[in-house]
């Protein structure tokens, strides 16, 4: 059996999610690290907890691959960069505030038994995204930048990170794009992912 949690600093949002998932066992943290703490009395625990809590700063360097502690992320719109930059610090769900009740009560269950839950709008954005790297001829450059949007990087983030102007990023963002087909910097992070190119090179 599960426990659940609702993690966070705004009493209105535990409230509701109290309220969404209808269930009167379900135990309140003020963070994430409280949250983490109390997973280790439980067998299995799932937190929701709201992205701005998320990525605040007392949160920010906490592992979330845990077996025991599996974290559903409620956000307050979809951000598809943001969802690749979740998954792979380890969240397990990802849904909507505007998600029913019916569908958080299941999403919950599927992380409690180990799978993803994601929302559905995710499919409306992954059509057209090209799932060959070998038919894709990107440059040195261009396998830098991709692997950066691929950890949900923002040009600045990526211009920090590789020594180039933000301007410079920006054209090879385009030029990534145009090479992938793809019509935004969401669908081509996805292409990243499914590709690989999320995970660390391997060392000769």
């Amino acid at each position: 059996m599960y426990k659940i949690g609702i993690c966070g600093t705004s009493v209105f949002f535990k409230n509701g999610m109290k309220q969404l998932i209808q269930n009167q066992d379900v135990t309140e943290f003020d963070s994430l690290a409280e949250a983490r703490k109390a997973a280790n009395i439980y067998r299995s625990m799932v937190v929701l907890i709201h992205e701005s809590d998320l990525f605040s700063e007392a949160a920010e360097d906490l592992s979330l691959d845990n077996d025991r502690l599996k974290v559903i992320v409620v956000a307050s719109k979809f951000d598809q960069v943001k969802l690749v930059s979740l998954i792979n610090k380890g969240v397990r769900g990802y849904q909507l505030e505007t998600v029913s009740s019916s569908v958080m009560r299941a999403a919950i269950q599927m992380v409690a038994l180990g799978e993803f839950a994601l929302p559905s709008v995710l499919a409306e954005h992954l059509g057209g995204v090209p799932t060959d790297s070998k038919l894709v001829p990107l440059s040195a450059k261009e396998l830098v930048v991709i692997r950066c949007l691929a950890k949900g990087y923002a040009n600045k983030e990526i211009s920090r990170s590789i020594g180039i102007a933000e301007a410079t990023t920006k054209v090879h963002v385009k030029a990534i794009m145009r090479k992938l087909g793809v019509s935004n910097r969401t669908q081509a992070a996805v292409w990243a992912v499914r590709n690989g190119f999320d995970q660390p090179l391997l060392q000769g």
